[in-house]
Formats: structure tokens, C-alpha cells, sequence
């Protein structure tokens, strides 16, 4: 078996991807590989180093004695704001990286479109052309990045449920008593960080339409820009002037958000802006249906009982019929 090398966030950071890489480090183990993990200081990882800058790139790339170092990437996690030294010395890590080891792939959670006079969109693109493998999970993924950063990526693909483990499966009953959601009342769940990107405010506006029913938004801040944090007071605005809707403005543990899943009638994703989905892996892998908006590699990603919709009236008009639907199936 292999010695492979995760480059991740790790619980307990409250971090989707930080989820991801601990069920991925925990599915290889049971395969028989021998896992170390290199996560920033507030992760549990076998070995810990700052993340921004570059610092987790030069500590892979001096490692010895691996048979594959996986980088999950996702640009918050090793480029600083505002700080173009620092982008520059951490795009140049990742392509020393790249370079230096045969072994490294980069799984690519989410890529920023480049710009491409700024050195440091140079060297991420030079990094990305020399990476030995680049892991997506959707081919439209793929396609995007090699479009944006005008390269022909050395790539496959991996199923983005090889990131989720459910502990426990709880039934659908059993997860709506233990949540006081009456058996007869049609859910809606939405997850995840508070951003505007997640368009969540989009799915209150739909389930108004809707009239009837429960909506239960779940997620909290994670960077507290002032666009995130207008955006999560609007969203409280739009939770309390409208009936039927729960904001859960926390990070749940796994337990609690697989029981919200579990207990749905509906996950719904409206976002504006995606490549692909944790949560919808995660709803696949419990059974629960989503409703999905058009965009990045959701469509692919989707199964076939999940809806993609286009826009907002396609969304207002899929959760009608999930309501419908209910409402059929528990009248007498």
C-alpha cells in the first residue's frame, strides 16, 4: 500500500473541505494506506504549518518518503488578502511544488478566474500547467479551468462522494422527531456557509411563493468580510419576515446536519456561483433529493432524482411540486 500525504484543512476547523479530507484520510486508511495529514495550526493534522503564503507547499514539497502528496485547493486557504507579496510567494510555492515532486496531484475544490497580468495568476497558471495530475469533480470543471487559465491540464476525475462518510444513517422519521419536525410538514434544508454566493436569500424569496411548509437555512459566517456579514443580515431580515423560515446561524456537527438532511423533503442549493457541492454529495449519499440551480458543475454533479433549474422561477416552481407532492402522499 501507499504512504500518501494529505495537504488539507482539518477538523476541528469549521471548513467543508477540512470535512472532505478527514473522511477522505479515513477511507484510505480502511484500504490499508498509511495517511499523513499537513493542515493549518487549527486542524488536527499529523503535521501543522500556516497555510497563507505558501508555507504548506514548501513543507510538501520537502517531505520525503511519500508515494502521492494531494493538495486540496481552494484559493482562501493559501492566498492572503490584500497581499501581493504573499500571493506571489504562495503561487510560486505551488509551482516549486508542482515541479519538485512527480508524486503531487491538486485536487481543485475551486479555482478564481485569473488575471492574467498579475504575477501571481502567471505562476498559479505555470503551477497548474506543471502539476503532474489535477483531480476535478465534474468534467465542466475541467473545462472551465483549462478555458480560464488557457492550459491543457493533466486531469481525471473523482467522485466527489469519496469525501463523504455518513457515521450513521438516520431514518427520516426518526430525524424529524428528534428535530420536533412534525411528519406531515414539507421541509425544505439549505447549507452551508453564509455568502451571496450561496443565494440562499433566493430560496426564501422561492419558498414565499411556496406559501406553505418549512425552510431551514443552516450556516454561519466563516470570513467576516463586511459583503458576508450584510449578506447574513439580510438573510436574518428575510427569516423573520417571512413565515415557515428557520436561519440555524451555527456550524453543525456532522450528527446534527446529517439528521437536517435526512429529515428533508428537499435539499436546495440556489446558488449564483459554484463549481460543485459538498452538501449535494452528502444529500446523494443519505438519499435525500435536491433541487439544484444551473451553474459550475452542479448539473453534472446532479443525480438523476435531483432538479437543476435555471433561474428563480424554475426554483419557486420546483419546490411547488415537491410541496404538492407531499401534500399528496400524506392526505388521507
Amino acid at each position: 500500500m501507499s504512504r500518501i500525504l494529505l495537504v488539507a484543512p482539518y477538523p476541528p476547523r469549521a471548513c467543508g473541505i477540512g470535512r472532505y479530507a478527514a473522511a477522505q484520510a479515513q477511507r484510505l486508511r480502511r484500504e490499508g494506506h498509511d495517511v499523513a495529514v499537513l493542515s493549518p495550526p487549527d486542524g488536527d493534522g499529523d503535521m501543522r504549518v500556516e497555510f497563507l503564503g505558501g508555507g504548506a507547499f514548501r513543507t510538501a514539497a520537502r517531505a520525503r518518503g511519500f508515494d502521492r502528496v494531494v493538495v486540496h485547493f481552494q484559493p482562501a486557504l493559501y492566498f492572503r488578502p490584500r497581499a501581493p507579496l504573499s500571493k506571489v510567494a504562495a503561487a510560486a510555492a505551488l509551482w516549486w511544488l508542482c515541479r519538485r515532486r512527480p508524486e503531487a496531484e491538486i485536487l481543485v475544490h475551486e479555482a478564481d478566474p485569473p488575471v492574467r497580468w498579475r504575477p501571481d495568476y502567471l505562476l498559479l497558471r505555470a503551477a497548474f500547467r506543471a502539476a503532474p495530475a489535477l483531480l476535478f469533480h465534474t468534467d465542466r470543471e475541467r473545462r472551465q479551468l483549462e478555458r480560464a487559465y488557457r492550459i491543457r491540464a493533466r486531469a481525471r476525475l473523482v467522485s466527489h462522494t469519496d469525501g463523504v462518510q455518513v457515521r450513521a444513517a438516520v431514518p427520516r422519521r426518526e430525524a424529524r422527531k428528534r428535530l420536533g419536525i412534525p411528519e406531515d410538514e414539507t421541509l425544505f434544508v439549505a447549507a452551508g456557509f453564509l455568502h451571496p454566493d450561496k443565494g440562499f436569500d433566493r430560496a426564501i424569496e422561492s419558498f414565499r411563493a411556496v406559501g406553505r411548509g418549512r425552510l431551514a437555512i443552516l450556516g454561519s459566517v466563516r470570513e467576516r468580510s463586511p459583503r458576508n456579514q450584510a449578506h447574513a443580515a439580510r438573510l436574518r431580515e428575510l427569516a423573520a419576515s417571512t413565515r415557515g423560515v428557520d436561519l440555524v446561524e451555527r456550524y453543525l456537527t456532522d450528527e446534527e446536519f446529517d439528521a437536517w438532511i435526512a429529515a428533508a423533503d428537499a435539499v436546495v442549493l440556489p446558488y449564483r456561483r459554484s463549481w460543485s457541492s459538498g452538501v449535494l454529495a452528502r444529500a446523494q449519499a443519505l438519499g435525500t433529493p435536491a433541487v439544484v440551480t444551473d451553474v459550475g458543475g452542479l448539473p453534472e454533479q446532479a443525480s438523476g432524482r435531483d432538479v437543476v433549474v435555471r433561474d428563480d422561477d424554475e426554483l419557486a416552481a420546483a419546490m411547488a411540486r415537491l410541496a404538492a407532492g407531499r401534500d399528496a402522499r400524506v392526505r388521507p
